[in-house]
């Protein structure tokens, strides 16, 4: 057989089976890791924290979590938090946040609003395979500590309700890895639109994503996300010239 011919069979075979030998990621190693990166407060007295976890106003030397409860407090838990996730399986768990709502002195510094960072980092589990670049979204928080007194002016379960709202970053974000799209998404549970009236509290257009939090209590917003994937078709180009080299292949032969 022609030699041209031979080595245009072998082309072909070479571009199929490079396309076949593609495998789906069937599970990831993954590690979610969540941060405060800054915080804005109203002008006022006690003690304003920002950290990497906690994000907290009122009294000094106070607390938020127990007695006397004369703080207020957004607190990241479970970060930085790793495990396994399946593509096209079950949702995975991130981080946390919990605001603790307790009532405060009106002469402190309250929480206007605050960036929340996360980053996810996966790495091929089955099969192998190395460590993808990390994924990296804020979101920012805005928040209203209302005051404790009649009328609220919005729909409430206590008197007043804190308002807890988020600008969602880049929940949806796809990469491409050995022959197939991935498409990472992120969500909470606990969090939904809230009507006209709860938004225009906080400056936001009616449907704002949040919740309110009752007096006195502690409310956490749990995160999660999950992986889907789908194949990439073989692009027309690569199978238009495969037969183009064996054509090409056939013509010399006969000749």
């Amino acid at each position: 057989m022609n030699k041209l011919l031979l080595n245009s069979l072998a082309g072909a075979a070479l571009v199929a089976s490079s396309v076949a030998s593609a495998s789906m990621v069937i599970t990831w190693d993954y590690t979610v890791s969540n941060e405060w990166t800054g915080a804005n407060f109203s002008t006022g007295d006690g003690t304003q924290v920002q950290n990497a976890s906690e994000v907290s106003w009122g009294a000094t030397d106070g607390s938020f979590s127990g007695a006397p409860n004369d703080r207020s407090a957004l607190v990241i838990t479970d970060s930085p938090l790793s495990d396994t996730v399946d593509t096209n399986g079950a949702d995975a768990q991130s981080s946390t946040l919990t605001h603790y709502n307790n009532s405060i002195s009106a002469s402190y510094a309250t929480l206007l609003d605050a960036t929340l960072q996360s980053s996810l980092t996966l790495t091929p589990n089955n099969p192998v395979g190395p460590q993808l670049p990390s994924f990296t979204t804020d979101f920012v928080i805005a928040f209203e500590e209302t005051a404790n007194t009649a009328p609220c002016n919005f729909s409430v379960d206590t008197v007043c309700d804190d308002i807890f709202t988020i600008e969602l970053g880049d929940l949806v974000q796809s990469f491409e890895y050995d022959g197939f799209i991935y498409t990472v998404s992120i969500f909470s549970a606990g969090l939904g639109p809230m009507d006209a009236a709860t938004c225009a509290i906080v400056g936001k257009a009616p449907g704002c994503i949040g919740f309110t939090t009752p007096e006195g209590q502690a409310t956490p917003a749990n995160f999660f996300f999950n992986i889907t994937a789908k194949e990439i078709p073989e692009p027309a180009s690569i199978a238009v010239l495969g037969m183009g080299l064996l054509m090409l292949g056939a013509r010399r032969f006969r000749k």
